[in-house]
């Protein structure tokens, strides 16, 4: 058994439930904004109303290896009820639609606790299942913002002061809930509170950054196909199957990560992605399929980055360093990817995507080469 890990020999699926359905919130602390931005924009005339959605991943390229150091101190029980504290706190001042620098301070304030709960659960979600299921657990949490997303789509109004009081309630609700359930004294071993240097020390350590270059680079490439490839592909019905593609991909990570280790799925899968997205290039009348069967596959390198994080790291402090690293350059990715596919053009996307591809099986292939050099922790 590993250092850091519990003796545990069953899963609790309950609560690995209830911290699947946090993740839901979270991820709707991103959706309720998206979906809300036209009511943003007739509630504040003439502002910026786009810049209170990325906001949220500001503050993760900002801080990503902060929340990891700030769970790894404080342990992901206190960091999990805080995070949802502030996030409720935040929620409630924006239904209120404030003056709008109040209103993008109150997001700023949400996007730091949204940054410590995608870093903070699936931390504890690793800690405590049990090892045969710890691949399938995180494959699971590898789909929360694509469903977290899809299902505030089906439920969000038009209006944004009850979408964002609602979501606040929920979040307090939830803390409250978890306050009850949450399990006391799960992390044997804390480290300092985060410094300047511990960017320097993950960064040089490539068991804790492996897995979040690999879903930097995936996180590049899926936000800018799922926005482009549709009008690329001349495809309008893309646009809701790629993001479904990519969540069954990643739910099939768990019985996969049973047969074959993360960082084959990661390295393997950037290939299998490259080498259907050539495919696709060659064959226009395949295009749009294929590109499904893409993004199915990229599902996979997304599952299979969050398995890497407790299969390389044997200790909960290690796994909250590893998964603020992943949350980091996760942000990168997002922020970053369909700017550039917007300044290559849609019609770029296909030749991109099996570039981004074969650089992903490289860079990755290397990366886990140096982290597994000497056996898993």
């Amino acid at each position: 058994m590993r250092a850091g890990e519990t003796s545990r020999v069953a899963t609790p699926w309950a609560l690995v439930a209830a911290l699947y359905a946090t993740g839901l919130i979270a991820a709707g602390q991103f959706a309720k904004v998206s979906l809300t931005l036209g009511a943003l924009a007739v509630a504040y005339p003439g502002q910026p109303v786009a810049f209170a959605v990325s906001g949220v991943a500001v503050m993760g390229i900002l801080f990503g290896v902060y929340a990891g150091g700030i769970t790894a101190s404080i342990g992901p029980r206190r960091a999990i009820l805080a995070a949802l504290a502030l996030s409720a706190l935040a929620g409630m001042g924006q239904a209120a639609l404030p003056a709008f620098p109040l209103l993008m301070a109150l997001r700023v304030l949400e996007g730091a606790g949204h940054l410590v709960l995608v870093v903070a659960i699936p931390t504890l979600m690793a800690a405590i299942s049990a090892p045969r299921d710890r691949a399938l657990v995180m494959g699971l949490w590898a789909t929360f913002f694509g469903v977290g997303f899809a299902i505030a789509a089906l439920l969000v109004g038009e209006g944004a002061a009850p979408v964002y009081g609602v979501h606040a309630g929920l979040a307090a609700g939830m803390g409250v809930f978890l306050w009850w359930l949450l399990p006391r004294g799960v992390v044997a071993a804390r480290r300092p509170l985060p410094r300047l240097s511990d960017h320097v020390t993950l960064y040089r350590t490539p068991r804790l950054f492996a897995p979040a270059l690999g879903h930097g680079i995936y996180a590049f490439l899926f936000l800018a196909l799922v926005t482009y490839l549709p009008t690329a592909l001349a495809a309008p019905w893309l646009a809701a199957v790629l993001p479904l593609a990519g969540i069954a991909g990643s739910l099939a990570t768990g019985p996969l990560a049973r047969l074959v280790a993360p960082a084959q799925l990661v390295t393997g899968g950037f290939v299998a992605m490259a080498a259907v997205f050539a495919v696709a290039l060659a064959l226009p009348g395949l295009a749009a399929p294929l590109s499904v069967l893409a993004m199915l596959v990229s599902g996979v390198v997304a599952g299979g980055g969050f398995a890497a994080v407790p299969w390389l790291n044997g200790s909960d402090a290690d796994r909250a360093l590893a998964n603020g690293a992943l949350a980091q350059l996760g942000n990168v990715g997002t922020f970053s990817g369909t700017p550039v596919l917007a300044a290559l053009g849609a019609g770029a996307s296909l030749p991109m995507a099996i570039v981004v591809g074969v650089i992903g099986a490289g860079a990755t292939a290397l990366a886990y080469h140096a982290a597994t050099r000497g056996g898993v922790r």
